[in-house]
Order: C-alpha cells, then sequence, then structure tokens
C-alpha cells in the first residue's frame, strides 16, 4: 500500500477540473484546455448563397462573438457596417453569447469551423454544432471524454 501513496498527488491532479471548449457535432468533438481560443465559422448563407464568416472568442468566462464578415444583405444579415475589407463588409464587437452556442449547418452551406486557424470541423450533412465552455475533470480532457 505504501508503494502506491506517491501516485496520490497524481490521481488528485488529474481529478482537479479545468477549463475546457468543446465543439460537437455529435459525431466528431473537439476537447482543448482554455486559455483564449479564436474560432472561426466561415459558411455560405443558405438564402444569400455569399460567404459568411463569423469570428468567436472562447476562455474561461464564455463565448464572444468579436466579428463577422459577409458580402451581400438580406435574410438576416446586419446592415450595419463598420467598414468593407477585401470585399466584406465588416462588423466588429465583443459580446458575450453565454457558456453554450448551438448552429444548424445543411450541406449547402459548406461549413468550415477553424480554431486558432486549424479547421477542426466541416459538417457535411445536416447537423446541430454545439460550442460549450465548461469545466471537466482533467483525466477526461485528456482522454478527450469531456
Amino acid at each position: 500500500m505504501k508503494r502506491f501513496l506517491f501516485l496520490l498527488p497524481f490521481l488528485i491532479i488529474l481529478l482537479f477540473p479545468a477549463n475546457v471548449l468543446i465543439i460537437s457535432d455529435g459525431t466528431h468533438s473537439y476537447v482543448s484546455l482554455l486559455g483564449e481560443k479564436d474560432i472561426k465559422i466561415a459558411y455560405i448563407h443558405s438564402v444569400q448563397r455569399s460567404e459568411i464568416i463569423e469570428e468567436l472568442k472562447a476562455n474561461k468566462t464564455g463565448l464572444y462573438v468579436t466579428g463577422m464578415w459577409w458580402k451581400d444583405f438580406g435574410a438576416g444579415l446586419p446592415e450595419d457596417i463598420q467598414y468593407s475589407e477585401d470585399g466584406y463588409y465588416v462588423k466588429k464587437v465583443n459580446i458575450l453569447l453565454g457558456k453554450s452556442l448551438s448552429f444548424w449547418f445543411i450541406p449547402l452551406n459548406h461549413a468550415k469551423i477553424s480554431v486558432n486557424e486549424e479547421v477542426i470541423l466541416s459538417p457535411t450533412k445536416e447537423t446541430l454544432v454545439n460550442f460549450n465552455v465548461k469545466k471537466c475533470p482533467l483525466i477526461l480532457v485528456i482522454m478527450r471524454r469531456c
């Protein structure tokens, strides 16, 4: 028994809760420890058929929308432009959305979801993609089971 006592501190550390970002479509999941993550959601608007880029930030306090880039107007797209760049209308903000957010994508959207410039998910069928910031035991984060 005494031989295994030295493992106790490691077990305590592995059970310690950590802040994580989880992005999941029910089949695939991205799980990562949080510091601050830049998230980009690029897709084709299903009505206007123009490209939309939504920028988010995730940290331990939640998910924030930080910007939107679009090329057309109508069907739920913003009308209040701050400036234009490279053929896009741009709006920069910093709005807390909470600790969870969901997007519904269809194949027509050709969506690509990136975290810190790395594409982590490109849904090819109708799917609900959930974004969550939560605490999870470190051992589950390591196992990607959070």
